[in-house]
């Protein structure tokens, strides 16, 4: 039976602990619908699969990890996009193009609250709802994040979305790993397996080209499984969904296995690296290399290329995406 609670401390504020049978608990916040903590057994001690930091305070002024990015997660190219031939305006924050939302993403937003019991999981649901022209996004939304935990070691985050106007929609869960337990340890000798052949093109901004790149021979080619070593991402792996699980993540220790498997079309992969070294996350100063962030959605840049799909929310299309996490040990 799984148990959720809604508790209140001098770091997280209020947050809600969900536990399974297993002692795996996952921590979820309603500032920016995050996830604050993942913590499983191994061997009897705990190890928490999250990279974060001690206080909400400093998950506020970090912003993304763990956070619920959106309406649109990654870059917009230009600050600007175009719906049914009208152009809209989006905040430039970083350096002529919107990321993740802009500075008032759903990452800064407190969502109300409610938790759930279903079957065999149980978590909660955050609600958020977006006024028409934030930002420059048009349409009132309506977001639903649901978090969940099971027994069997599932946690999934589902999200459900409504409009009255047309508008763009490619959110995702902006989750940094480390499955060590801490980011003071380097993320080069985890194994990494993706199901993608391909890679969306990036320039220098990294914002996409509209160029789908095979994989086979280049840095990105994770499909059959190897370490991250010394390579470093901030890329579109575009999921063939031809295997279950699509992603795979091993610690170097092989005592704990991160399965993902998503309804997303792609996987953004970022790794930290020096910029965030040095950090004081949760247990310790984060590493050079130290995390890495796994974000389910639509390819960034779709709202220019369609090749890349479609990401518009429209009234009579709500929105739906689910991805879980498997996790052994």
């Amino acid at each position: 039976m799984v148990n959720v609670q809604k508790l209140e401390n001098e770091n997280y504020g209020t947050y809600y602990l969900i536990e399974n049978k297993n002692n795996v608990r996952l921590a979820v916040s309603p500032q920016g619908a995050r996830a604050l903590d993942w913590i499983i057994p191994v061997d009897g001690e705990d190890r928490d699969l999250l990279v974060g930091f001690k206080t909400i305070a400093e998950h506020k002024k970090a912003r993304y990890y763990a956070a619920t990015i959106g309406p649109v997660a990654g870059r917009i190219t230009g600050a600007s996009y175009n719906i049914d031939g009208t152009e809209y305006q989006t905040q430039d924050n970083d350096g002529g193009n919107t990321l993740h939302g802009g500075f008032e993403g759903y990452d800064t937003k407190d969502w109300a609250a409610e938790v759930f019991e279903e079957g065999d999981k149980a978590g909660v649901i955050f609600t958020l709802e977006h006024p028409d022209g934030e930002n420059g996004f048009p349409g009132n939304v309506v977001s639903k994040v649901k978090y969940s935990l099971d027994d069997d070691n599932n946690y999934q985050i589902e999200y459900t979305a409504t409009t009255d106007k047309p508008t763009l929609y490619n959110p995702t869960n902006h989750g940094y790993y480390n499955l060590t337990g801490s980011p003071v340890n380097s993320i080069n000798e985890h194994t990494l397996k993706v199901g993608a052949k391909q890679v969306a093109e990036t320039n220098p901004d990294v914002t996409t080209t509209g160029n789908k790149v095979d994989v086979a021979g280049t840095k990105f080619d994770f499909v059959e499984g190897r370490k991250i070593s010394d390579t470093y991402l901030d890329d579109p792996f575009i999921l063939d969904h031809e295997q279950t699980p699509d992603l795979v993540l091993t610690s170097p220790d092989e005592k704990v296995r991160l399965e993902i498997e998503t309804t997303a079309p792609a996987v953004v992969i970022y790794t930290t690296g020096a910029s965030e070294a040095g950090m004081q996350m949760k247990y310790g100063e984060m590493a050079d290399h130290g995390g890495i962030a796994i974000e389910p959605q639509g390819i960034p840049g779709t709202e220019k290329y369609s090749q890349f799909g479609d990401i518009i929310l429209r009234p009579e299309n709500p929105f739906h995406s689910k991805t879980t996490y498997h996790v052994e040990f």
